[in-house]
């Protein structure tokens, strides 16, 4: 991508999707692996009801099981990535339909990338939900100029005897209520105060895609957020030094730590976060570390395109929206 074109992106409005209301169909897609726990999958669906919006299971949303000769799932996908792809453009293209809720994460959404083309989520925006590897896809849904939601998907809304405060979370965001968060002092906390949009999400999904045209720390004045599960502490420091050699840390204005869940230790640090603050604490910009969303039990939904205000000081961290 030209430095023409990264500006020009950077000027541009991201537009917020119109909120749900009761009745609205949303979509039910697989873009990464497809759901293997089909009770959590099917509760989800029911949960979805329950809220007053009509799910659509699109084609290619459940797990078309292979197996080996014993008894083994050799499939992890619900279909091709030309066919999950389909069910995306077409959820975007129906204007009957107002959200698209992924089932799950895992892998895959990259496959998508050169197959979609990016005008598909600007030309009927609507909310796209989902974390993890679905990373992937709020990146792109933000350079294509659309907020999106990085927050619980049907399986975890389904996954509990009852929806936890955050899948609930995800509901209310759909239907409007818009949360401003405040988080206690973390001692590796740096102060400061920081405006840009927000982007990021899983670090090693995200980390994929710099350097690419799919990446969206291209945008100039941005807010990063990162989350990981079950990684070693020295993939901190490789993302870090990523993002410096393609020339990134410039555009990050303010980073918000979420959920380090299962990071094993090395490399002499005390802990995961230690890990992340031998990078944090050198860039002379705010910093927030345990915001509680990512693969924890704690998964606080974030609007990913929002321009956010990061506000870090002696009391604490304070994260509004500007929607």
């Amino acid at each position: 991508m030209s430095r023409l074109l990264i500006v020009l992106v950077s000027l541009i409005s991201i537009i917020r999707p119109p909120f749900l209301k009761t009745g609205d169909k949303v979509a039910i897609v697989s873009p990464s692996f497809a759901p293997m726990d089909t009770a959590a999958f099917n509760k989800g669906i029911k949960v979805i009801e329950s809220w007053g919006l009509e799910p659509v299971v699109f084609d290619h949303a459940r797990l078309d099981p292979i197996k080996d000769d014993k008894d083994h799932v050799r499939n992890f996908y619900a279909g091709t990535p030309e066919q999950r792809v389909e069910d995306l453009l077409t959820a975007f293209a129906d204007d009957s339909i107002k959200a698209i809720i992924c089932s799950r994460g895992g892998y895959g959404a990259i496959q998508l990338l050169d197959l979609m083309p990016m005008a598909a989520y600007s030309e009927h925006p609507k909310w796209l939900v989902g974390y993890s590897d679905i990373t992937t896809l709020h990146s792109v849904s933000t350079l294509a100029g659309v907020m999106s939601i990085h927050g619980d998907m049907v399986t975890s809304f389904g996954c509990r005897k009852e929806p936890s405060e955050y899948s609930l979370a995800v509901r209310d965001l759909l239907f409007g209520t818009v949360p401003a968060m405040h988080l206690e002092h973390n001692e590796y906390d740096v102060e400061g105060k920081a405006e840009g949009i927000l982007i990021g999400g899983n670090m090693v999904t995200y980390q994929a895609t710099l350097g690419t045209k799919y990446d969206s720390s291209q945008l100039e004045d941005a807010i990063l957020f990162i989350e990981e599960v079950d990684e070693c502490m020295h993939l901190m420091d490789r993302f870090f030094r990523s993002l410096a050699l393609h020339g990134r840390l410039g555009n990050i204005k303010g980073i918000i730590v979420g959920t380090m869940s299962g990071c094993r230790e090395e490399m002499n640090y005390p802990d995961i976060y230690a890990a992340v603050s031998q990078f944090t604490k050198e860039l002379g910009i705010p910093v927030c570390f345990g915001f509680p969303a990512g693969h924890g039990k704690k998964n606080v939904p974030l609007v990913m395109g929002a321009t956010v205000t990061l506000d870090v000081n002696a009391a604490g961290s304070t994260i509004t929206y500007d929607l």
